[in-house]
C-alpha cells in the first residue's frame, strides 16, 4: 500500500471522506460537481489556485466568498455560513490529524463548524510521518507565508518560527483535526502533485 493510500485509510477510520487524485482534471471535475448550485467560501490558498479549481468556480457556484489575507469582513462571515468551504491544510500526519495555523482564523473556523460542507486538498508534499513533525511542518510554513505577505515579523529574520506576539504576526489560532467533527461533512482530497507551501 502506497503512502496516499494508507493515509487515505487512516483519514477514513477518523470519519473524513478521503479520495485520491492523481489528474487535475479529474479533481476539478469532481469539485464543480460537487459545487454546482450551491454557495462557496474559501481561504486563501496556493494550493487551490494551483489545482485550477478557482478558474472556473464561479461558472458552477451560486455565490462565492472568497477570504482576502488578513480580513475578517462581510465575505468571510458569509463563507462560514456557506454550502461549502474549500481550503488547504498546512500538515497532514500519516496517521490523519490534519493541521493548521491562521492569522484571523476564519479559515480554520470554517473546517470546523459553519459550512455544511468542507472540503481540503491536500498535495503529497503536506504529509508528514507524526503529528510532531506535523505541527513542525505547519509553523514553517507559516513562516514562508510571513516572508511571502512581507510581513514585520521576527521570524522574517530568523527563518524560524520565534513564537512571537508581533501585532503583524499570522499565527494567531492552530488547530488540530483529530477526527471528523460533529455536524460537518468533511473531504479530503489528497492528491499526488506538490502543491503550495
Amino acid at each position: 500500500m502506497d503512502k496516499l493510500q494508507q493515509l487515505s485509510k487512516n483519514l477514513i477510520k477518523r470519519g473524513f471522506n478521503a479520495e485520491i487524485f492523481y489528474d487535475h482534471s479529474y479533481l476539478t471535475e469532481k469539485v464543480y460537481n460537487l459545487i454546482n448550485g450551491y454557495t462557496v467560501g474559501y481561504g486563501s490558498s496556493m494550493s487551490l489556485k494551483q489545482t485550477g479549481v478557482l478558474e472556473k468556480l464561479h461558472e458552477y457556484a451560486k455565490m462565492i466568498y472568497p477570504h482576502l489575507p488578513g480580513e475578517a469582513g462581510i465575505n468571510e462571515r458569509n463563507a462560514l455560513t456557506s454550502d461549502f468551504y474549500l481550503t488547504s491544510a498546512n500538515a497532514v500526519s500519516m496517521d490523519g490529524h490534519i493541521v493548521n495555523i491562521d492569522g484571523t482564523g476564519n479559515r480554520v473556523a470554517a473546517t470546523c463548524f459553519g459550512p455544511k460542507n468542507v472540503i481540503y486538498l491536500i498535495g503529497k508534499n503536506k504529509i508528514a510521518d507524526t503529528l510532531n513533525d506535523a505541527m513542525i511542518r505547519a509553523k514553517d510554513t507559516a513562516v514562508k507565508l510571513a516572508k511571502h505577505f512581507n510581513r514585520k515579523t521576527p521570524c522574517v529574520k530568523t527563518g524560524k518560527c520565534e513564537d512571537c506576539l508581533s501585532s503583524e504576526c499570522i499565527c494567531s489560532v492552530t488547530t488540530i483535526h483529530r477526527k471528523k467533527p460533529y455536524g460537518v461533512n468533511i473531504s479530503v482530497f489528497l492528491i499526488n502533485e506538490e502543491l503550495g507551501l
